[in-house]
């Protein structure tokens, strides 16, 4: 048996809270010496301890927790998995949305940095070819899932060409359909160049799509050079320059992967090469 500080070693848990344990009746010592009051207790029990502090990190209450391990309704390991996997996952979710946050504050900081001085980007404005595109179109829930979303698009888009025996060529395009801004329910197409005499009879299938991405008379174009997680500063720094030389947006936003797949760039140690295009119009349309 072990004496309450060799126990709070083991279980990394505090003396003071194993106490707490006990007067709430979660984890009773196994031993208590009626003489000295030294509690002690039995390797057996760091289960029980394990389960308590897993539920605390869920978000149950010490006396929700009491209810949750007594009698009947302790719960098994299996159990216990499953709580502890839904509850990993909210807070990886949690990660990711604070991350996104993070991005963008960073983003509109160096925005305000910039002000003042020489653009930090060439932007230059040239008209789009038409390209055959075969794609993958989903609606990403929320701005912070987006990675997570057009990496599994992606790989969804080359096992189905690969199942459809279609050669993907290069590069990648990734549109955005947005009228306007928005952080929820983005509409998102992740896309590859192919070879443009599969379009008279493309293969039918329920998940690739196959088509034409239309020519564009004008667009304004950035290429981008970084980690995929911080491209908000150029694409605002594009919208930027558009609004500056009195252009308005005519179209949705294309990113092109310059240099290869992006699941493949975004490993560690890769650098990004991203062009980013936004159809536009004529100043002349603005009034003097």
């Amino acid at each position: 048996m072990y004496k309450i500080g060799e126990f709070s070693r083991l279980g990394q848990v505090s003396s003071r809270m194993l106490r707490h344990y006990d007067r709430l009746g979660l984890l009773a010592p196994s031993h208590t010496d009626e003489w000295t009051g030294y509690r002690y207790y039995t390797v057996d029990q760091l289960a029980q301890l394990n389960r308590i502090i897993a539920l605390k990190g869920l978000g149950f209450s010490l006396e929700e927790i009491g209810r949750l391990l007594d009698g009947n309704e302790e719960l098994d390991t299996r159990q216990m998995r499953s709580m502890l996997l839904l509850r990993q996952a909210e807070l990886e979710q949690e990660i990711r949305e604070t991350q996104a946050r993070l991005a963008q504050v960073e983003a509109r900081l160096w925005q305000i940095e910039q002000e003042g001085q020489p653009p930090p980007y060439d932007i230059v404005v040239k008209p789009l070819e038409p390209v055959a595109l075969a794609s993958v179109r989903r609606v990403v829930p929320a701005v912070a899932e987006m990675g997570q979303y057009c990496q599994a698009m992606y790989v969804q888009l080359y096992v189905g060409l690969a199942r459809l025996r279609v050669k993907p060529l290069a590069p990648e395009i990734t549109l955005y359909h947005a009228e306007e801004y928005t952080e929820t329910d983005l509409d998102v197409e992740t896309g590859v160049v192919i070879d443009p005499a599969v379009l008279p009879d493309p293969p039918q299938d329920a998940v690739v799509t196959f088509r034409q991405l239309p020519a564009v008379p004008l667009a304004a174009c950035l290429v981008y050079e970084g980690p995929f997680g911080e491209m908000l500063p150029a694409i605002l720094e594009l919208l930027k320059w558009i609004g500056l030389h009195r252009h308005t947006p005519a179209g949705f936003m294309r990113e092109l992967h310059l240099s290869g797949p992006a699941h493949e760039a975004e490993q560690e140690g890769e650098t990004a090469v991203v062009e980013f295009q936004i159809p536009i119009e004529e100043p002349s349309s603005f009034a003097s």
